[in-house]
């Protein structure tokens, strides 16, 4: 519903009246009259002058004075009381933010089971293109020795061929090898080399100094 103001203000600008030439013929100064098209009621006079102005407004644009002035004492009103808000409504109860139910349970049971078959998937991959693991705890690199022969020991994983000097070497369940080499001069290569069922291989090299 428009308000007193705003019907005074649409009237005048469709006859294209400025608020200089209201003041003119109204003898209402331009910031009241402003004010007064605002619904600003704080910045007018008491009500009695404010219905006075109204009256005057009306005149001058050809309206009727008592169906604006009904339309003032709506809104002074308004302002004067306004509805009461309930507090229930204001601030409503906050709702919980996540609540169990079964559709969220199987829900996420199955985005689980989802999430686990693509790491299985993954893993899988990652065991058919990569290559095995490979660590050998001896000999050290540049590793010294006073005897003719060296403990090659380390761990990979079960059901890979482990090579040493392109001797083959047993892996046990856990992964773990060892073999025995002879060293034939001064300085000597070891080299460990793991690969898998798929082809994929890694390659350790080891240096040992025999000393004479």
């Amino acid at each position: 519903m428009k308000t007193v103001g705003q019907i005074l203000k649409e009237t005048r600008e469709s006859k294209l009246l400025t608020l200089e030439e209201v003041e003119k013929h109204t003898k209402i100064r331009k910031e009241l009259l402003e004010a007064l098209e605002a619904s600003d009621f704080s910045k007018l006079p008491p009500s009695t002058f404010i219905q006075g102005f109204i009256k005057n407004y009306s005149k001058f644009l050809n309206l009727n004075a008592d169906k604006l002035l009904a339309v003032y004492r709506r809104d002074f009103e308004a302002k004067k009381h306004p509805p009461i808000i309930l507090d229930s409504f204001a601030n409503p109860l906050n709702s919980p933010k996540f609540r169990l139910t079964p559709s969220r349970v199987l829900g996420t049971i199955v985005a689980l089971v989802i999430l686990g078959f693509f790491v299985y998937l993954w893993v899988e991959y990652r065991q058919f293109i990569g290559a095995p693991n490979l660590e050998v705890d001896s000999p050290k690199d540049q590793q010294s020795i006073d005897i003719p022969s060296v403990v090659v020991e380390g761990k990979t994983e079960p059901e890979v061929k482990v090579m040493v000097n392109n001797q083959e070497v047993g892996v046990d369940q856990s992964g773990h090898f060892r073999a025995e080499i002879k060293l034939s001069s001064s300085v000597n290569t070891v080299i460990i080399t793991a690969t898998g069922k798929f082809g994929q291989s890694a390659k350790i090299e080891r240096t040992v100094i025999l000393k004479k």
